[in-house]
């Protein structure tokens, strides 16, 4: 009889059938270290007995070593040509693993990858990766939630589904529904193939789960937690996420629209799906205007619903169209959004709107203006709902709370036409598939503005957008501010302004952070070198609040960023977009990147190429007071040492326009695009 056998060495992967008469076919070489992490291959050695179908042969650690360069592999040019036409990709919804967008950090055995080697009917398929995504291929899961419902007292999941495993040597052990770091104990049954979903539930397939607010407050600290099923497969966890989606379709941007939301203890919660339907639970503070009366006013869902459905037959029946113009979450007026409302608010063609906070520091300087909004005003609530552009330098969901928890205000974020404007120079930092802003995801831009060709094509590539939505016009920001005015002249400030670590932000203890630790030892080495009281520290927008728990507060910058880079001398930062602002100004940038292989890994590769960089980079403490040394002499920055020509070349190629006619360019496409 013949055998089936499996063997890896020195990173060559060897499948055999062994018999009597033995061909070409009959046993296949493959170099694992080429096989693309989590791809299903189908092998061209065939079964030849009914009792090797759906077995499993291999599933081992996988560590490679580069073969030998002489070594010669068994499959030929024909034979891999009959490969490649054998070779089929998993199955979306069952088998590829989620893009996860809850875990940035990746244990170290997580990264350890196994070889799966198993037979699906009469093909052997092999595939790599890590263990829990490989078996999950071999147990599909068919589940549906039916039913979220949460108050301030419990989360409770109404599910229904099943597991196929038609494989007999896989053990399969205990099932939880997990919420963080909660279990819940179920048992969905078991099946051995694809069965009617009525006799499960005649069998007792579902699965009531509650969970207790206080519980879940108490264990999770991230902001996104994913509600999932999880089984033990051969001695591994392994999860599924639940999907509650209404029929198998696309991915819908309106799978980002909450479910269900309470207020507890200070706390925002809702459900919401991500990009594959799957349920995820977020937790945040709650906006200080969450918890007022006006917001449970305007924002309780009646309210809300009749507006909604208001505002869109309003859209539908009038032919005026009503633009909203905001900067970041609705706090500024310095970006050049409000030059471009200014413009578009001559015109008879639309009507043009201004959204405002009245905490902001730029309010009292423009509320006078008809047109400018109120945040959280009556008119601004009607608006935003009657609106059919959002014209603006950030996100459509700046219009209203980040991450808001109202069904209605983000399914409106969502159907806004979004032109983006854009705040910053999109050259550093890559906007992977978890992107906001990428084709499909619920910040898509209908239109984005660019201010190079060389940005062009970068966004075109990252965003899956069609070349005649990037618009080279430049950016409106450097229409608000001068070319080139820093000078060797100016004062000495130096700036250390970090982007945020995604994968930091939900640390309980911010002063344990890399980003608090890179600033200190920043600062430190810049005091040996020029005043104290020229060095500016900045926190990124996102997690100032975080680093005003940390012993940092009282030297942080707490101005406008804007007015800091206005003196700013010398900028040293990381992978932050501010280092195109800066420059354009006349400052020197400096790069500090002593975690750049931690930050790629987390938040995709870096877009500019070594050459295109616009100052020098430092990538240890050493490397960084090396570049300081040579930059500021006798307590001085010297711009001739830090700004060469090459970095002046790099900058043109990247930013284009410095006549400060942005704006002009920007209103003139909008007209032409009929927006306004």
């Amino acid at each position: 009889m013949s055998q089936i056998e499996i063997s890896e060495e020195n990173g060559i992967l060897k499948i055999w059938n062994h018999r009597e008469r033995v061909n070409e076919a009959d046993i296949q070489a493959v170099n694992a270290f080429e096989m693309k992490t989590n791809k299903v291959y189908t092998s061209y050695v065939k079964i030849t007995k009914n009792e090797d179908r759906n077995q499993i042969f291999y599933f081992n650690k996988y560590e490679y070593v580069q073969p030998e360069e002489d070594f010669a592999f068994e499959d030929s040019e024909n034979v891999a040509e009959d490969l490649e036409n054998l070779e089929e990709e998993v199955n979306q919804e069952e088998q590829e693993p989620e893009e996860s967008e809850l875990d940035n950090e990746i244990s170290n055995d997580e990264k350890i990858e196994y070889i799966l080697v198993y037979s699906d009917g009469k093909k052997i398929k092999y595939t790599k990766g890590r263990p829990e995504v490989l078996l999950k291929r071999l147990l599909p899961f068919k589940v549906r939630v039916l039913k979220l419902a949460m108050n301030k007292k419990r989360l409770h999941i109404c599910s229904i589904g099943y597991f196929v495993n038609k494989y007999l040597n896989l053990e399969v052990g205990k099932q939880d529904i997990c919420v963080s770091d909660l279990t819940c104990e179920c048992q969905f049954p078991i099946k051995e193939r694809n069965t009617n979903i009525l006799k499960i539930l005649l069998q007792g397939g579902m699965q009531r789960t509650k969970f207790l607010l206080s519980d879940i407050l108490q264990s999770t600290a991230t902001i996104n937690s994913g509600i999932n099923a999880e089984i033990e497969i051969n001695g591994f966890k392994v999860s599924y996420g639940l999907p509650k989606r209404k029929r198998k379709i696309t991915v819908s941007k309106k799978y980002f629209v909450p479910c269900v939301k309470t207020i507890r203890d200070g706390m925002m919660l809702f459900i919401r799906r991500n990009a594959r339907g799957n349920i995820i639970l977020v937790i945040r503070p709650a906006d200080t205007y969450e918890l007022t009366k006006k917001y449970l006013f305007w924002e309780n869902r009646v309210c809300s619903c009749i507006l909604y459905y208001l505002g869109r037959a309003v859209r539908i029946i009038s032919r005026k169209k009503v633009n909203l113009y905001f900067e970041k979450e609705t706090l500024k007026a310095e970006e050049g959004t409000y030059e471009v409302f200014s413009l578009a608010n001559k015109l008879k063609s639309s009507h043009n709107y201004y959204v405002i906070d009245a905490n902001s520091d730029d309010f009292d300087r423009i509320c006078n203006n008809k047109n400018v909004v109120t945040k959280y005003s009556a008119k601004y609530y009607w608006l935003l709902y009657r609106a059919d552009n959002a014209i603006t330098t950030e996100a459509p969901a700046h219009l209203n709370i980040l991450r808001s928890g109202n069904k209605y205000i983000r399914l409106r974020m969502i159907e806004l036409r979004f032109v983006f404007l854009q705040h910053g120079v999109t050259y550093m930092k890559c906007h992977g598939r978890a992107s906001a802003f990428v084709a499909g995801r619920e910040a898509e831009p209908r239109y984005i503005f660019v201010g190079s060709k060389k940005e062009r094509d970068v966004v075109v590539d990252m965003l899956h957008l069609p070349e005649e939505r990037v618009l080279n016009t430049g950016l409106p920001i450097f229409s608000t501010i001068p070319y080139k005015h820093i000078m060797q002249s100016s004062d000495d400030y130096v700036t250390i302004m970090l982007t945020f670590k995604p994968y930091e932000e939900r640390l309980d203890d911010f002063e344990n952070s890399r980003y608090y630790h890179a600033i200190l030892e920043i600062y430190d080495i810049l005091k040996r070198y020029i005043s104290e009281d020229k060095i500016l520290i900045v926190a990124h927008p996102r997690i100032h609040y975080l680093l005003e728990t940390t012993s940092l507060k009282e030297r942080m910058w707490n101005r406008p960023i804007s007015d800091v880079l206005e003196i700013t001398k010398l900028m040293i930062t990381d992978y932050s977009s501010v280092a195109y602002n800066s420059f354009y100004q006349g400052a020197a940038v400096l790069f500090y990147q002593e975690d750049i292989v931690e930050y790629e890994l987390a938040c995709g590769g870096l877009i500019p190429t070594e050459e295109e960089y616009i100052g020098f980079r430092a990538f240890s403490l050493e490397e960084l007071e090396e570049a300081i040394v040579r930059i500021i002499q006798n307590g001085k920055v010297v711009l001739n040492a830090a700004r060469t020509s090459e970095h002046e070349r790099n900058y043109n190629t990247i930013n284009e326009f410095h006549d400060g006619k942005n704006i002009e360019r920007i209103y003139d496409k909008l007209v032409e695009l009929n927006l306004i």
